[in-house]
């Protein structure tokens, strides 16, 4: 399967299935994307100016992006740029060139397929 920069999904306020939770506070739930995982990895990236090709991913990475700017180019040519605050979930199977344009930080979820 290959996956290209139209299949990554936007996460965030707004996009998906809404829930109003209730547990005290003023909570917000936005469900944009359920999957099958065997495993995950959280961690935290921080990244300089430059730029990498990389061969097709095999999980799916959620991402949130605290800092910087960066770029992301399928094998097509598809071409997709993310700004700190900017949340996307990268799907299996992308393979491109992953480029920081300025100085960034990212939270991410690795999500292993079952």
């Amino acid at each position: 399967m290959t996956a290209l920069v139209q299949d990554i999904k936007t996460l965030g306020a707004g996009v998906g299935s809404h829930t109003k939770l209730d547990y005290g506070m003023d909570e917000d739930d936005w469900c944009a994307f359920k999957g099958a995982s065997s495993g995950h990895v959280v961690g935290w990236w921080e990244g300089k100016v430059g730029s990498v090709d990389f061969p097709a991913t095999t999980a799916d990475e959620i991402v949130w992006l605290a800092q910087g700017r960066i770029a992301l180019t399928d094998s097509q040519g598809g071409r997709r740029e993310f700004s700190a605050g900017d949340a996307y979930l990268l799907p299996a199977g992308f393979a491109g060139r992953w480029e920081t344009l300025e100085d960034a930080k990212k939270l991410y979820v690795l999500l292993d397929k079952a």
